[in-house]
């Protein structure tokens, strides 16, 4: 990784200043730069290895101010109009994308189909980039016909930038989940099932749209995915249930009401633990049917525990250009398992850095 440069457009936000700090720490030779739409900003941290461009992911070209020197881009704000994913494709660059939620992440890798590529783009909208899915990847390998139920506790008073309360205006839109008897259209914030988190906090989880629910069912041995969610506030939990339900929440839907329905759900504090827990169900090698759970928590909360994940995969894409090459393509957090990412050294990261797999 001696004088790679890799660019975190949205490195003033939460989460990029914490996968610009782990990187900058784990690679005394690896230099950084933050991108952001504000010209001279001042960096969150001093290093003579660090430094800023301008990258507005609203202009027509984002990276115009880049140079040609990019190893790597990872993008950890919105991408709507997929310009700064283009712009990457165009210059050849590695990308990791952490923003989208699950219609525009179809809308985008169908995009990237219909182009030649020239470097890998790894699409990691999934739950904590793709933390949840890369875990249930790497527990469910030894596996056939797996059943993967993905349930998360989400921490009212965690920090948490604005791009992640994006999922609260699509809480009225249906969406397709695949089971063993075929296809389903469900609603977000339906079908609770009753989950134990590793902090012994109980609750009825709910349905949520999130890629993982669409990538995890790529390979062969997975035959059906959900995600499911809750809040430490059972209040608000049912709070929210309770106005879909009842046609309110779409009564406020739409831009007109997009502050009032943020200040119902979206109120950062100054940090909480984020637990997920992951139930397994599949066949063995002698054929016998096996159930497994595996609970992650991360004391820091859910924008560490997203770094990390982002982390993890930069280092496998850095390490693609030297000793393990990467061919051009989509892919996705849990489909660069292998290499320097196998089982061991994934949980080893993890645990560095706090996270308990239990």
């Amino acid at each position: 990784m001696n004088n790679q440069l890799v660019l975190i457009v949205g490195g003033y936000g939460e989460v990029g200043r914490q996968i610009a700090q782990l990187l900058h720490d784990r690679h005394p030779n690896l230099n950084i730069a933050l991108g952001g739409r504000t010209a001279g900003k001042a960096v969150p941290f001093q290093s003579a290895r660090v430094q800023t461009i301008v990258v507005d992911n609203n202009a027509d070209d984002p990276l115009v101010h880049t140079g040609e020197h990019v190893s790597l881009i990872i993008n950890a704000v919105n991408d709507l109009e997929d310009r700064l994913l283009l712009s990457a494709v165009r210059r050849k660059i590695p990308l990791i994308d952490l923003t989208r939620w699950t219609e525009i992440f179809q809308q985008s890798a169908t995009k990237l189909e219909s182009k030649e590529l020239h470097a890998p783009v790894v699409l990691s909208s999934g739950w904590m980039a793709g933390t949840a899915s890369l875990f249930a990847m790497l527990y469910s390998a030894s596996l056939k016909n797996v059943s993967i139920q993905i349930h998360a506790l989400y921490s009212l008073r965690d920090k948490a930038g604005p791009d992640s309360a994006a999922y609260m205006d699509r809480m009225n839109i249906p969406f397709h989940i695949t089971e063993p008897k075929g296809n389903r259209l469900v609603f977000p914030m339906t079908d609770p099932v009753n989950v134990q988190f590793p902090n012994g906090y109980t609750a009825k989880c709910y349905r949520l749209d999130t890629p993982d629910h669409v990538t995890l069912l790529k390979p062969n041995h997975i035959d059906s995915a959900s995600f499911r969610i809750t809040f430490d506030s059972k209040a608000s939990t049912y709070a929210l249930v309770g106005m879909i339900k009842s046609g309110l929440w779409k009564l406020i839907s739409g831009e007109r009401f997009r502050t009032l329905r943020r200040r119902l759900l979206y109120n950062p504090g100054t940090g909480s633990a984020h637990h997920i827990v992951i139930h397994l169900k599949g066949l063995d090698h002698n054929g016998r049917w096996v159930e497994r759970r595996m609970g992650i928590s991360d004391p820091i909360g859910q924008t560490h525990l997203t770094a990390l994940g982002a982390a993890v995969q930069a280092e496998k894409l850095l390490r693609a250009s030297d000793t393990e090459p990467l061919a051009p393509g989509i892919y996705y957090p849990e489909d660069l398992l292998g290499g320097s990412m196998d089982s061991h050294a994934i949980i080893d990261f993890f645990e560095q850095y706090g996270v308990l797999i239990s």
